[in-house]
């Protein structure tokens, strides 16, 4: 008997030692206002709480109000803050069921569309191609771009509605009905402004908006389409994906992680090589499909693309690729398309890690100049992160 409660004592001592809530407080250094996906040690959080790694929690703010949070493949606590500058934003956690959340964040490999790969956040819209585009034998190689001027998710019913019409305009065509076919096909295409953007940015044979590709004998050693896709994570607030590209004949892989969160015009992308048995370069940027409207920064390249119709159109679309690690040089690279690269010479396949986005001029990026300060303060920010802590 006496046995037993010293064990029942035990037990309550050390639940008793766990805390009942924690504290998350996030400072912002800066001189200016952050928006943006912050990210802890879910690990941490757990041990705090003495929870086990299902257990379910609930976030709130200093007004007690439930906040959206995430928990990544990769043991990552997020949260999407708005923060003042040099102010400090305290949260607590404890255990309990949260309620359902929106999300902000969306992919899908799309099977019905050549096994597209696309996904969004409230910015933008971003596709890699799959194997049955490669089986096609069509040439698109890079990371295509869809502009949209709305924050709700509008994949998912872009693909349905273009689908339908591609169906439908087929059927019509083959009995004669040309007029009645190109009427429903301008009505549901997605290539196409219904009112919350389209497909209008040209990738073809080039990285698109930044891809990456080895560089041997001033030649670009194009990937083709994702051989493997495994979507690691699917919201709220973030998207990742994890890619495998067979580059050449000459046995070498490529590895791609991209992901995207909330809020955020730029994709973070890690890529990493199997297979080299000699060091090359490594590039990557945006195709350029005119002369002009390109910045070429120490550690970023920015163009402001004409889309592939300007004459109707009328608009811009940004695109870029930030390098907050080191990058040897920026450059204009002269070729059957010509491309902004940023080149890491003497590479050997190491992991290496940048950033690569998009923003349109009739959404929330009205002209290149300040596409620029978008980026200019994105990379402040990764290099000036907001500071956190556990209590």
């Amino acid at each position: 008997m006496k046995r037993l409660s010293l064990i029942l004592l035990l037990a309550t001592l050390m639940i008793s030692a766990y805390a009942q809530q924690v504290t998350l407080s996030i400072s912002n250094p800066s001189d200016y206002q952050r928006q943006e996906v912050v990210e802890t040690d879910l690990n941490a959080v757990y041990n705090l709480l003495g929870m086990t790694i299902d257990e379910p929690f609930i976030i709130k703010n200093g007004f007690g109000q439930e906040q959206t949070y995430q928990k990544t493949y990769d043991g990552k606590l997020l949260m999407y803050i708005a923060i003042q500058p040099h102010s400090k934003a305290t949260f607590t956690i404890t255990k309990g069921q949260p309620s359902p959340s929106k999300s902000f964040v969306f992919g899908k490999i799309y099977p019905e569309r050549a096994d597209d790969l696309t996904w969004e956040n409230d910015r933008g819209i971003y596709r890699m191609y799959g194997p049955a585009l490669q089986r096609s034998g069509e040439k698109a190689f890079g990371t295509d771009i869809w502009v949209k001027n709305t924050p709700e998710l509008v994949v998912e019913d872009r693909y349905r509605q273009h689908m339908w019409g591609v169906a439908k305009r087929d059927s019509l065509n083959r009995i004669g009905k040309n007029q009645e076919a190109n009427d429903i096909y301008m009505a549901t295409s997605f290539h196409h402004d219904h009112g919350y953007g389209l497909d209008c940015y040209a990738v073809g044979q080039s990285l698109g908006c930044g891809a990456p590709a080895l560089l041997k004998d001033e030649q670009l050693l194009f990937p083709y389409c994702w051989q493997k896709c495994f979507i690691l994570d699917n919201g709220p607030l973030r998207f990742t994906a994890e890619l495998t590209y067979g580059t050449n004949s000459d046995g070498i892989t490529e590895h791609r992680i991209v992901s995207l969160d909330k809020g955020s015009h730029f994709n973070r992308i890690k890529v990493y090589y199997d297979g080299l048995t000699e060091p090359l370069a490594l590039a990557s940027g945006v195709v350029l499909h005119n002369d002009h409207d390109l910045v070429l920064g120490k550690n970023y390249v920015l163009y402001a693309d004409p889309t592939e119709n300007p004459d109707v159109h009328q608009s811009q679309i940004y695109v870029g690729t930030l390098y907050p690690e080191d990058i040897d040089e920026t450059l204009f690279f002269n070729g059957p398309l010509n491309h902004a690269l940023g080149i890491l010479y003497d590479y050997k396949g190491e992991p290496y890690t940048y950033y690569f986005g998009s923003a349109w001029s009739k959404y929330d990026v009205p002209t290149l100049q300040q596409w620029q300060r978008c980026a200019e303060e994105f990379m402040n920010n990764i290099k000036n992160p907001l500071n956190i802590e556990l209590q």
